[in-house]
């Protein structure tokens, strides 16, 4: 896939992903119990810095497909770029990997967790901090202070080629191991034990959760969690062979492979819209009457226009 190429996916998905986000934040801020329900706190949050990265940072590397350059040629903004975009990811991953820890917190244990301020606030609002703030300060002290090595910029190849830390062994290895392997794997297995202990508790005598009550919830998170699956493992896959095993592993897909991980927030927000059946029958409600609005005024036209011409000619 060339450049062009990636620019123009981009910018078709772009557009529609930004009005969609807009949409589903006015959804929330006029929703006073949407947006005070604990359960959507992690959502916002990730909408929000979704959000962020569609208009900062994705712009930036649409640049450099169309121009295949970078531009500006800085060094600072270079470090900037790469603080942003590695930061974004991580909270993006970070976010999906700890709403799948909270949703079996809210189905299984939801009486006796959130109940309490103290607890609500240890297993709820810090870690959607934490989530915040870790990858920003990570990053910036590696990048943009970096004090470990002098970064060396490279204007020509896609966010401006690799930050120096890369090159010290040990922090490029947990680097990777905790901000990209380590959520994707929480993910993973918070999905399939989150559905294995619903089917068991569905199948069993205990009534200990109400199935119908938490399925919408437990859909959600498996639609939107396979997005971020779906392009993260078979990075984080490849990287993982080629530093324990073959470091040639798929090195002529690998940037075809990282390029489809900027898919994820141009999609979020559509698969977002798609799990909010409120928000979605409004505006298939409001399509539909504005539709019907439209044929009724093109019928009261066709109508009108003749007894018009009458009085005309009499």
């Amino acid at each position: 896939m060339d450049s062009r190429t990636k620019f123009i996916l981009m910018i078709i998905l772009e557009i529609p992903a930004i009005f969609i986000s807009i949409r589903i934040f006015i959804h929330f801020l006029i929703t006073r119990q949407a947006r005070l329900a604990l359960r959507n706190h992690g959502w916002i949050v990730l909408i929000l810095t979704n959000f962020i990265q569609l208009v900062i940072d994705l712009p930036i590397s649409m640049s450099y497909y169309y121009r295949e350059t970078v531009w500006p040629t800085s060094d600072l903004f270079c470090a900037l770029w790469d603080t942003c975009e590695f930061s974004l990811n991580s909270i993006g991953l970070f976010l999906m990997a700890w709403i799948s820890i909270e949703r079996h917190l809210i189905v299984f244990h939801s009486q006796r967790i959130f109940q309490r301020r103290w607890k609500r606030w240890l297993f709820h609002f810090i870690p959607i901090l934490f989530c915040l703030l870790w990858s920003p300060i990570f990053f910036f002290i590696l990048i943009v202070i970096s004090p470990l090595c002098t970064n060396q910029w490279d204007y020509n190849f896609l966010s401006c080629g690799a930050p120096c830390y890369y090159g010290v062994m040990i922090v490029g290895q947990f680097d990777f191991c905790f901000n990209i392997v380590i959520p994707n794997v929480i993910i993973m297995l918070a999905n399939v034990t989150l559905i294995i202990r619903v089917i068991y508790q569905k199948l069993s005598r205990q009534q200990v959760i109400h199935w119908r009550r938490h399925r919408k919830m437990v859909l959600q998170l498996w639609i939107i969690s396979s997005l971020y699956m779906a392009f993260w493992l078979p990075v984080s896959i490849t990287i993982l062979i080629q530093i324990t095993i073959d470091p040639s592993f798929m090195i002529d897909s690998l940037s075809t492979m990282q390029f489809f991980t900027y898919l994820i927030p141009l999609l979020l927000p559509m698969i977002c819209l798609s799990t909010l059946s409120d928000l979605t029958k409004k505006i298939l409600r409001r399509i539909i009457n504005s539709r019907i609005n439209i044929v009724g005024a093109v019928v009261y036209t066709r109508n009108v226009k003749p007894t018009v011409a009458a009085v005309t000619v009499r």
